[in-house]
């Protein structure tokens, strides 16, 4: 088949619909399939990933999300390809909108991945009126063929702009780039991996942290990502006298970052809202580092509590900080939930997914 992936969120945006549609790209041409991913101009250069893009001029000129793509352009662009599937990925962003909007013109079929939830995402009363504020998504959403989402959670967000079946199929990765040959529980090393921004909670991380150091001598955090929350968190370690207990990593190489997993000893995500999925979990279970995540939005569906991981209140600090502790302290209990993490991971590595989005294609 001939796949036009399209998305507002590609290189250089990082984040976790740019690792989805970069693992989903090269799974469907090993398996064959002629991949092309459609998205907004921007200073980056392609052949560093080896894979076939095509950018798209946008309105204004730059690569911001609500920066409309060029629609003649996008629309040529996929009529010159001539996919036999155009796959919008982000239900509420220009170019997967547009996308599939184009798609339904030029009577090519339609797939449309909802990767994200909002605040208050099942709470219906104020959704389902909203959506009806929002009708121009509940058109274009509604263009879609077929609907998926990656959790349950972004399942029942979309639900409220479509009256279409959803088909959830999680996020993945690729298990064996991230598998240590051997893992120690034997250290002191907590990582955060994501967008440094408010709603991914590092600040009630570091809150948690100045107690952890207190209770496990030479504990140490490292904080990998990047965003505008950099310098609160730089200003939050200085005032919480955590200079030398705490690094900010920035934004490393893939190498690097499966490195920094497979050294660490417990995994954070503490997340106050808008946590679809978080494919940072599948690459810390992959990675055998034991996980600590907030009962956020899907987040619950994939880590069980006390079994493949530790779910705490989101906001807690002091019970992530317990936790925290607790993982560092206990190697058993590690050892424990590091091994059964990583059975259930096996279950979203990308030869199993890919399998479940071709025959959505077909």
């Amino acid at each position: 088949m001939r796949i036009a992936l399209c998305s507002d969120y590609f290189y250089p945006k990082i984040g976790g619909i740019t690792t989805h549609i970069e693992g989903l790209a090269r799974a469907l041409e090993e398996r064959g399939h002629e991949v092309v991913i459609i998205t907004k101009k921007a200073k980056f250069d392609d052949r560093q990933h080896g894979l076939n893009v095509i950018r798209v001029n946008s309105i204004f000129k730059t690569s911001r999300v609500l920066d409309i793509p060029q629609t003649s352009e996008l629309e040529r662009k996929i009529k010159e390809f001539r996919p036999d599937v155009i796959h919008g990925h982000h239900a509420f962003s220009p170019i997967s909108l547009l996308s599939i909007s184009a798609g339904k013109k030029l009577g090519i079929k339609t797939v449309l991945t909802n990767h994200s939830i909002q605040f208050l995402y099942d709470f219906d009363y104020l959704w389902k009126s909203s959506s009806y504020i929002l009708f121009p998504y509940r058109e274009y959403i509604n263009n879609a063929d077929r609907i998926i989402a990656v959790s349950n959670a972004a399942a029942k967000f979309i639900s409220h702009f479509t009256s279409k079946k959803v088909e959830i199929i999680g996020n993945a990765i690729n298990v064996d780039e991230f598998s240590p040959k051997v893992k120690t529980f034997n250290g002191k090393s907590v990582l955060f991996v994501g967008r440094f921004t408010y709603r991914k909670g590092i600040y009630i991380l570091l809150e948690a942290f100045q107690r952890v150091k207190q209770e496990v001598e030479n504990a140490h955090l490292t904080l990998v990502g990047s965003g505008y929350f950099s310098h609160i968190a730089d200003l939050l370690i200085r005032a919480l006298n955590l200079g030398k207990n705490v690094s900010i990593a920035g934004e490393v190489e893939k190498e690097k970052l499966v490195e920094i997993y497979q050294n660490s000893h417990v995994f954070v995500l503490p997340s106050i809202y808008g946590e679809s999925f978080g494919i940072v979990l599948l690459e810390a279970m992959a990675s055998k580092t034991p996980v600590i995540a907030s009962d956020d939005g899907g987040i619950k569906e994939l880590v069980k509590n006390g079994k493949t991981g530790i779910i705490v209140k989101k906001g807690d600090a002091e019970e992530l900080s317990e936790k925290i502790t607790e993982l560092l302290l206990d190697r058993n209990l590690s050892r424990k939930i590091s091994t059964a993490a990583f059975r259930e991971v096996k279950k979203y590595d990308w030869k199993n997914v890919v399998r479940k989005i071709e025959a959505v294609y077909r």
